[in-house]
This record gives C-alpha cells, structure tokens and sequence, in this order.
C-alpha cells in the first residue's frame, strides 16, 4: 500500500520558498552578507547630523536649500562607496554617476557637466558623493518572496563645495527606495534599475540646489 505524497511534496516546496527567500539579504550573490564592523563604522562616520532627505516623484523635488552663489560648472569628482558594495553591486556607482551627470545636462543650464578633471573656465560647484548604505533584492527572492523580499533602497552622501576650497558648502544624505508590492508586480525590474534611478533623482536634486549663472 502507498502511502500518500501530498504532505511529503508540500513541505519540500516550503523549505525550498524559504531558502531562497531568506538569500535575498545577501545581495546579487545570493549568499548572506551581514554587515562588516568596517562598513558599519564608516556608515556611521560618513553620516552628517540631521534627517536623511528622501528623494521620491521628480516633480516634487525640491532642495532644503539653495547654495547663495551661482555656478558655471558642475563638476562630479569622486563617487566612491565601500569595498562590500563594490563586489555585491559592481555597476551601481557607474549607473547613478551617469544617471546624474545626464539628467545635470538635459537641464541646458550650466557651460559643463563632467566628471573631468580638466580645468575649466568660470565658477564651478565641486560635488563629492559617496554610497553609505543599499540593498538590492534579488531576481530570485523578489520571484520567490514577491512583497515580502522587502524593499530595495540607496543612501547616498553628497558634499558640495567650491572648486579650489575644502570648505562645505552642503553636506546631506540624499535616500530613495522602491516600492516593494510594485516591483512584485513589475517582476524586480524597478529594483535593478534603482541606481539609474536614483541618478536622475539626484541630478534633479543637485539642479534644484546649485543655482546655475546666467547668460
């Protein structure tokens, strides 16, 4: 006499939901990856006093504050993060880097945007960023999980500062996130697009605070 599958199946199919949505908190590799006592300090110590500014809707991006001189240039110096995010996330400073210095462009309202170290002509804002904090959930755990992968998220320290000068002129952590019951929608394609995303909020941001001169 055969004794019934169904309970036996049933309980294999549950292990196999919960591996692969408990390997989400690991990044692109797919294996855990707590949190480093040096990532951690340097997350602490790269944090500035104050709330974090979170960047949603492009339209309704508007800067804490406006730098009181008007720039010529923006230049994009150093994105740098740390070495964990690095190997979890190679292309993400790449892509927002991009993102921003592109959606910088399309506004028509500085002579130059340019990551360059090329000397260039008239004032220039000098704007220095780095990754904090982030996590991208998985393909698999976001097919697995749906929702319950949680949310995809960036903190991004930017420092601003006139060129030739140490001095800060700005200093904030700009954070954005996606919607986790929408990506279980869209397939987690909103998570892999966060960075470039991110970019572009950025870049919005950075217009919206560093007044270009006129003429």
């Amino acid at each position: 006499m055969n004794s019934p599958r169904t309970p036996y199946l049933t309980i294999l199919s549950l292990i196999c939901v919960l591996s692969l949505f408990c390997s989400c908190a690991g990044g692109p590799s797919g294996q855990p990856a707590p949190a480093s006592e040096e990532q951690a300090s340097t997350a602490a110590k790269s944090t500035p006093e104050g709330e974090k500014v979170e960047l949603g809707a492009i339209e309704e991006i508007q800067a804490t504050t406006v730098l009181k001189t008007n720039y010529d240039n923006i230049i994009i110096r150093n994105f740098t993060s740390s070495a964990q995010i690095q190997t979890d996330y190679q292309k993400s400073v790449q892509d927002c880097k991009t993102h921003i210095i592109d959606q910088l462009k399309n506004k028509k309202a500085y002579k130059n945007v340019t990551d360059s170290s090329k000397k260039l002509s008239g004032k220039s804002a000098v704007v220095d960023l780095k990754i904090v904090d982030m996590r991208i959930t998985s393909g698999a755990a976001r097919f697995w999980g749906g929702a319950f992968a949680g949310s995809s998220f960036m903190d991004v320290l930017v420092e601003v500062r006139s060129t030739g000068s140490d001095k800060i002129l700005y200093k904030q952590i700009l954070t954005t996130s996606n919607s986790a019951w929408a990506a279980s929608y869209n397939g987690g394609s909103s998570d892999t697009s966060l960075p470039a995303d991110f970019g572009t909020l950025i870049g919005e941001y950075l217009f919206k605070l560093i007044p270009a001169s006129k003429g």
